[in-house]
């Protein structure tokens, strides 16, 4: 009997059943049980018979309620029909048939919130306990205001019995609830400890694993590493001594197999750097170094590098470069400079006709000053498969091997690329359709330092293109420089631009070499790049200053940077530098650095070349119309041909106008304190820009002005300037001929124009005036289409009156 008791009671509780179905058979069974227990004894102490019916009701609910849940799977619709009959229609019947607030009542009424917050949820909870507290306090407040509804139990006794009847039960379902949640804890808290101690020991097994696999991961980086550098070694005796063969051999058989060797040996030293690169990767000694770069430094180094490849393959390379990406930036822009050269390098090796696209665009974030640069590139190579993309980050991976078999490489530059874009915060992102082409972008958040925009990069890559027609008007065999530039296409490229200067050339790729070099020989002038990795140019220039052996001591250095940004100059004669460049180097501006800075006995003067000229013959030449009061020929001492003096001389007429009415306002206020300082810079100003087109007379004229007001001799100034004045006005009048009988050339090739406008920019922004001022006599030496050629006589006036924020928006302006 006992052990059918037994049997029954584990149907109901038992640890198997779900642990909302053990508490509703809790509060269920107690309440069904005290029932049975409160009818008899209701019926003894002679309570209302209709009590009696409410709770068999009651009791007969539970019962259904117990067999549906337990039988019949009906759980939750069984908790709703207690809540709903018991809690909401049974109950208040109980309080107005009980004694009201004078009952046990409040016992049964908590007993079914307690019941409600154990088994409902959702809006089922909610539902039920807002409707269940405001049956409640409608109840007791019905009683409160009328007494007369609530039946009385009568006998003092009576309400003893009912309140502890009705406290024994719920207390007993209460308990109940509290040492079944209390048995489940327990039985968790052993099962954790159970779990803790598993999970202890597998984490000691994965720490011993791990320590393993550590070893073996650092003993494979190490042995990559050693065999790597052991293997640069032989190959830079070879690549070495492959270019003394080129230099020096005159045999055609014996060239191309040093230019094959050259080839292996360069993709036999990519992949060591690549291998070098993996492990350090794998083993965490690669990280990413912030410091602040230049955007153009950056991508004119990563095309250097690459588009020459895709040329050589006739591929067009197409650049899409925004240009409102800001000037300076705070990153690792050599694992970004890395990462692009990677992508575009993978992009020529698998396009066999077609283009290259690459594109830079960017988002500016205001709230914390930061850009989101996206870089793109687009190839109409072979395409990858779907399969295959994922495959192709993986270590020594290589695609198609049969297909791609041609195709140097080790399989790592993808893994490599896709490793560095994740330590920076980014990811590659892969389009590609198989036979078709491929699109790999990614997108890196770098801080702004320097908000100035870029501006139209396409221009000053065709700047940097027409350098290589130019050709320098002196020799310097005795001289030796030596170029610092981490980027072996800018070293070339400037070495490119001195090749018929017979200079001596020496290259450095970084600045630990340049310390080297310099300690072994003298150099004549150092041209050093900013931004480098490792040691930079401005750390490299500090070292050089404390070099023990130093043989360049006093020797002229000059910064190398990309941006002629605002101030640049500046900065850097600050730091200690001779001068600077801007990339793309500028021959004319080259050639002037090394005219200001290198000893007069190192240079040879010649005369133009045949390609000089033929390159000066090919721009129409204007024929200077005779002007009464001005030699030409003394003009043409100061400018390289006649089209520069025209457009002078056309200046000239222009501000002429304006240059007398200030001279006038002056000579006006002689006798309300004179300005004399100011005076005297403008009539400085008239006899330079007079004597400059060849007006000997006129600008000789505003000299004795010019002197007069230096001496502080009021009364020489009121008998000239009078005559200043009418001179002034006379020339005017025949220099009108410039407007009328002399036409200048039509500028054909717009290229040009943009180019020059590009490098106008570039000077305004450096503050170099004198050099603008030669630009702009550049441009107005010819004429243009009628929309354009206001805008550019615009352009012209604001930069004879110095006006750089006006001329800039010209600029921008004409370049749409």
């Amino acid at each position: 009997m006992l052990r059918k008791l037994l049997a029954f009671i584990g149907h109901f509780f038992s640890p198997d059943l779900p642990t909302d179905l053990i508490l509703f058979n809790i509060i269920t069974i107690v309440g069904f049980l005290g029932g049975i227990i409160a009818i008899p004894f209701n019926a003894i102490n002679g309570t209302t018979p209709a009590l009696s019916i409410v709770i068999l009701m009651a009791i007969s609910m539970d019962a259904v309620c117990i067999y549906m849940a337990n039988y019949r799977n009906r759980l939750k619709n069984s908790m709703i029909a207690i809540c709903f009959i018991v809690g909401i229609l049974i109950f208040p019947v109980m309080f107005f048939l009980t004694g009201g607030i004078n009952s046990g009542m409040v016992c049964w009424f908590s007993m079914g919130i307690i019941f409600i917050f154990m088994l409902l949820d959702g809006m089922d909870f909610v539902f039920m306990l807002m409707t269940d507290i405001a049956i409640i306090i409608g109840c007791y407040t019905i009683s409160y205001y009328h007494p007369e509804y609530v039946t009385d139990l009568g006998a003092r006794k009576s309400v003893f019995f009912d309140v502890i009847q009705s406290l024994l039960i719920s207390a007993f379902a209460v308990g109940a609830i509290i040492k079944f949640q209390k048995s489940i804890y327990v039985g968790l808290y052993k099962q954790a400890s159970i779990n803790n101690d598993d999970l202890l020991e597998k984490t000691l097994q994965a720490k011993k694993a791990e320590r393993l696999a550590q070893t073996a991961t650092e003993a494979k980086s190490n042995f990559l590493a050693n065999m790597s550098h052991e293997i640069r070694t032989p190959i830079n005796t070879i690549m070495g001594m492959d270019e003394m063969i080129l230099r020096e051999t005159s045999e055609k058989v014996v060239e191309e197999y040093a230019l094959d060797i050259k080839t292996a040996s360069q993709n036999l030293l990519s992949i060591i750097n690549d291998i070098l690169d993996i492990t350090k990767i794998e083993s965490g000694k690669m990280g990413i170094i912030k410091g602040e770069y230049q955007f153009m430094s950056l991508m004119h180094d990563v095309l250097n590098n690459v588009t020459l490849r895709a040329k050589e393959k006739g591929l067009d390379v197409k650049l899409d470069i925004a240009d409102d990406i800001p000037c300076d930036m705070l990153g690792d822009d050599i694992r970004i400079r890395q990462v692009l050269t990677n992508i575009i390098t993978n992009a020529v090796k698998y396009t066999e006709e077609g283009f290259i696209e690459i594109s830079a665009k960017c988002h500016r974030n205001i709230y914390d000053n930061t850009v989101d640069l996206r870089f793109s590139v687009t190839d109409t190579g072979i395409g990858i498969k779907k399969e295959d993309i994922k495959r192709m980050f993986e270590s020594f991976e290589r695609l198609e091997e049969n297909r791609n078999r041609n195709i140097e490489g080790a399989g790592l530059g993808m893994a490599i690329t896709q490793n560095l874009l994740k330590m920076m915060g980014s990811n590659l992102e892969v389009n590609s359709v198989y036979g078709k082409g491929s699109t790999f972008s990614f997108v890196i958040n770098q801080e702004i330092v320097n908000g100035e925009n870029i501006g139209d990069f396409n221009q000053k890559l065709k700047q940097l293109t027409a350098n290589y027609e130019y050709s320098t008007s002196f020799e310097a065999p005795k001289a030796r420089f030596l170029i610092v530039d981490d980027n072996t296409m800018n070293r070339k490229v400037f070495a490119a631009l001195l090749k018929d200067s017979k200079v001596h050339i020496d290259e450095a790729a970084g600045g630990e070499e340049c310390l080297s070099m310099i300690k072994r020989e003298h150099y004549d002038m150092i041209f050093l790049d900013h931004m480098m990795p490792g040691m930079d140019g401005v750390e490299t220039f500090k070292n050089m200053a404390n070099l023990e052996g130093n043989k360049c001591l006093g020797t002229p250095v000059i910064a190398l940077t990309a941006n002629a940004i605002a101030g640049a100059k500046e900065r850097y004669i600050t730091m200690g530098f001779h001068g600077f460049l801007s990339k793309p180097i500028v021959p004319a501006q080259l050639e002037k650095m090394i005219r200001d800075f290198l000893p007069e006995h190192l240079l040879e003067y010649h005369e133009p070349d045949a390609k000089d000229e033929a390159r000066r013959n090919r721009v129409r030449q204007v024929e200077l119309p005779d002007v009464e009061g001005v030699d030409w020929d003394y003009a043409l001492l100061h400018f390289p041909e006649a089209n520069m003096v025209f457009q002078t001389a056309v200046d000239f007429y222009d501000s002429i106008g304006y240059e007398r009415e200030e001279v006038l306002n002056f000579y006006n206020s002689l006798d309300d304190g004179f300005p004399l300082e100011d005076y005297r810079i403008k009539v400085h100003a008239i006899k330079s820009m007079a004597n400059t087109i060849g007006a000997t007379a006129l600008g000789g004229l505003a000299k004795l002005c010019e002197f007069a007001a230096r001496d502080n001799d009021i009364e020489r100034i009121r008998v000239l300037t009078p005559i200043l004045l009418e001179e002034m006005d006379v020339m005017k009048d025949r220099l009108s001929v410039l407007n009328s009988d002399v036409e200048k050339p039509l500028l054909e090739d717009m290229d040009e124009l943009f180019a020059l406008l590009e490098m106008l920019k570039m000077s305004i922004k450096s503050h170099n005036s004198e050099q603008g001022d030669n630009i702009m006599k550049q441009i107005m030496a010819f004429s243009y289409p009628a929309d354009i050629q206001g805008k550019i006589e615009h352009l012209n006036l604001h930069i004879v009156n110095l006006e750089d924020e006006e001329a800039l928006n010209d600029i921008y302006d004409l370049q749409k």
